[in-house]
């Protein structure tokens, strides 16, 4: 039995809080639905890089203002700062493709997508613009997830049968951790956000006339990066302290599945649909093994099997290291000495 709550509920708000708290309005948009004024807002999270700069293959060089960057440096400074570490992992990527060939062991794209989907619900990297969000923190790119992703199952293929965990183990674990599988009052709500009452006050008149409040809430958000998310189902735990006070008492204070607002909470108007409501409870060991021996499963492949495998490995591995050949260079070009005329010698006649 899977229980989300098991393992911990601090990430469930991570997206409404960026969104809600720190929602930034979009570049150029002045005005809202209906000419509605937009307050100016901050800059939040990092600036997106210029679309010049997100290639590089195929480019020589980039013209900054008038003033060259080779794309030799940025090899070069690039080989310096990070060469050693991507040199490391590809040497282990290859070890373990080649231990994978050889016991014709495959990754399919869809165990690939799998575990992308895996990692983003650990992450709480849900919404596309949060995903978005935290490539652009980590420095890396969509491929370079599914790159990991791809070795990860790879690695989960190749070593598992080295893994084991036991009951005692998992006892031992629950034991010391009980607090992680106790979950206190939660709800499961959707809300959406507006910058005036008005326009609160007009999609609720929407949603009683029949029509999906995730619907109303995609159309009605103020900005293009709530958009993606807005509506979709939220799960908070009591005294999680990621939400303001005044709307986690109003999230409590909901009717189920009722749409509760206009609720005007620093500056912005909020409507929200509780449509669960669970109970404190502690969960038991039955409850929760299956969680318990994949977390041990996870921590063991990572900080024991992998390390020591790959340890070996490369005490193993036939590794040659090829410099590259000195061009010689041309000798310079030396002119042919000049030889001083000289007059003949006159004898006398």
């Amino acid at each position: 039995m899977r229980i989300a709550a098991a393992a911990g509920t601090a990430t469930y708000m991570l997206l409404l809080c960026c969104a809600l708290w720190a929602a930034e309005v979009e570049p150029g948009a002045d005005s809202a639905e209906g000419g509605e004024a937009r307050p100016k807002v901050g800059v939040v999270g990092e600036v997106p890089p210029r679309p010049e700069l997100a290639a590089l293959s195929g480019v020589s060089a980039w013209i900054v203002n008038g003033r060259e960057i080779p794309l030799g440096l940025v090899q070069e400074r690039a080989a310096a700062w990070h060469g050693q570490y991507v040199l490391e992992n590809l040497v282990a990527d290859l070890l373990l493709q080649e231990e994978a060939d050889r016991r014709g062991i495959v990754v399919t794209e869809e165990e690939v997508a799998q575990k992308v989907a895996a990692l983003r619900e650990e992450l709480g990297v849900r919404s596309e613009a949060a995903l978005e969000s935290y490539l652009r923190a980590k420095l890396v790119t969509r491929d370079w997830l599914s790159a990991k992703a791809h070795t990860y199952v790879l690695m989960e293929k190749v070593l598992s049968e080295q893994i084991y965990v036991d009951d005692r183990e998992i006892e031992r674990a629950y034991r010391l951790n009980q607090d992680l599988y106790r979950r206190g009052d939660m709800v499961g709500f959707r809300a959406m956000r507006f910058l005036s009452e008005a326009s609160a006050t007009a999609a609720l008149a929407e949603v009683r006339k029949g029509r999906s409040f995730q619907e109303v809430a995609k159309e009605t958000a103020p900005t293009a990066r709530e958009r993606t998310f807005a509506g979709d189902i939220q799960y908070y735990e009591r005294s999680q302290q990621s939400l303001p006070p005044e709307f986690e008492a109003a999230l409590f204070a909901a009717p189920l599945n009722q749409v509760a607002g206009p609720v005007e909470i620093r500056g912005s108007y909020y409507l929200i649909r509780v449509e669960k409501k669970l109970d404190p409870r502690q969960f038991t060991l039955d409850d929760v093994r299956d969680v318990i021996r994949e977390r041990l499963e996870k921590q063991k492949l990572e900080q024991i099997v992998w390390p020591n495998w790959i340890r070996d490995q490369l005490q193993r591995a036939d590794i040659r290291v090829m410099m590259a050949e000195a061009t010689p260079e041309a000798a310079p070009e030396v002119a042919p000495e000049e030889v001083p005329e000289v007059a003949p010698e006159v004898g006398p006649e």
